[in-house]
């Protein structure tokens, strides 16, 4: 990813040689602890999802008034540290902020200022990969979500995203055709599950769902699910583990905040993420079980197909997920319409279960004492989103860049600041 470098300075003649070498070489230092993660500072590059303001000396403020307008919140500034850098870009800062406009500075050791860009440059990516994507809503959430629904405007506004809405009636339309599509791993699938007609049934639905992607060019969904029981005497938690495998975020149960957050999670990490319960939790040993009928399969290390778990029909993912790091949380959005980053914490997954009263795929999750009260104490809904490795710095970081645009600097502060 290449970063736009924004450099501004006021210098006497006869310094400008040595004060340019000087900052070329910080700024090269800087780059080269980047390099691993691909990530590069340049000069003049067009349109980049990151733009950081380099405050090379003192005087430069006036310069900087200039570039104000064309500036988005929130302003990153870098200061070497010499020639009145520092104090400039404090000022700059202080005028931000008296202009309802966040912005931080990046300054002191290289190493130090790379960590803080890699989470941030990771953020401003996801952000500009998510613009304008169509997240489809098939049917209305399940009824029993009630603390969960959000406004096609909230979404357009914070997340600068399209919530599409789809029918059931135009859904079981497609189903009805009985039309398949090419069905990933059709093969394996037919070894795992010997129903053939419940399984034809799933891959329909499979199918309907690819038709309606296509149709309506979507990013991801959420799909009222439970309905299909009645009508179908199936499920569509076999498709949503396809599509979740093939990179389509596919979440269930009408869940639009659990769609985002998966939809996030992807765009950060090019990773899909697994939506579920959090069942049990045991305080002794600081430790949850989460558990849910789908999975998607790239997130396995083995699984196997069985019914779906409240009704005992259709075809429910029973996974075994890959023990070691994870990342638990969920985007909500507050009563003053702005996001809330309600939880974010990390685990270790530390065992697959097979319990009775649990939903297929169930893992038991070790947590610290206080990111266990969290699961308790925090207001997400009924649902937590989990993704392989500790991303907690990159999600935080893009809760940041999204809650800039909605809330004053009085009302917000960037997590990376606290770091």
């Amino acid at each position: 990813m290449d970063i736009n470098v924004i450099r501004i300075r006021t210098v006497l003649n006869e310094k400008e040689d040595q004060v340019i070498k000087d900052d070329n070489e910080f700024l090269n230092r800087i780059n080269d602890e980047l390099i691993d993660d691909d990530i590069n500072l340049i000069e003049g590059v067009e349109n980049a999802p990151m733009n950081i303001v380099y405050v090379e000396t003192g005087g430069s403020e006036p310069q900087f008034l200039k570039l104000f307008p064309t500036l988005k919140a929130p302003i990153i500034l870098l200061s070497t540290c010499l020639n009145n850098s520092l104090p400039a870009s404090l000022e700059i800062k202080t005028y931000c902020a008296n202009h309802k406009t966040p912005a931080f500075i990046l300054t002191g050791d290289e190493k130090r200022i790379a960590a803080t860009i890699k989470p941030l440059a990771r953020a401003f990516m996801a952000k500009s990969e998510m613009e304008n994507n169509n997240l489809g809503v098939v049917g209305e959430p399940s009824e029993w979500l009630i603390a969960s629904k959000v406004t096609d405007e909230d979404v357009k506004k914070i997340f600068h995203m399209n919530l599409v809405h789809i029918s059931m009636e135009e859904f079981q339309s497609e189903i009805d055709k009985k039309e398949m599509v090419k069905i990933p791993h059709l093969s394996a699938l037919k070894v795992k599950f010997k129903d053939s007609k419940v399984l034809e049934g799933a891959c329909y639905i499979y199918s309907a769902l690819k038709r309606l992607i296509a149709k309506y060019d979507l990013k991801g969904l959420t799909v009222r699910c439970f309905d299909l029981l009645s009508i179908y005497k199936n499920t569509a938690c076999l498709a949503l583990a396809l599509l979740n495998e093939e990179g389509i975020t596919a979440a269930c149960e009408g869940d639009v905040p659990s769609l985002i957050t998966m939809h996030a999670l992807r765009a950060l990490t090019g990773r899909s993420s697994f939506q579920a319960n959090p069942s049990y939790i045991s305080q002794e040993k600081n430790s949850v079980i989460f558990a849910h009928c789908t999975l998607p399969l790239n997130m396995t290390s083995d699984y196997s197909l069985t019914t779906h778990f409240e009704s005992n029909l259709g075809i429910g993912i029973k996974g075994n997920l890959r023990l070691g790091d994870v990342t638990i949380c969920k985007l909500f959005i507050n009563e003053k319409h702005n996001i809330s980053s309600s939880i974010v914490i990390t685990g270790k997954i530390k065992e697959n279960l097979s319990l009775s009263n649990y939903c297929r795929t169930q893992i038991n999750v070790e947590l610290n004492e206080y990111d266990l009260m969290q699961i308790l104490q925090e207001e997400y809904g009924n649902h937590l989103i989990i993704t392989y490795g500790d991303v907690l710095n990159d999600f935080y970081s893009l809760i940041s860049l999204y809650s800039f645009e909605c809330e004053s600097k009085d009302e917000v502060k960037l997590h990376l600041e606290q770091q």
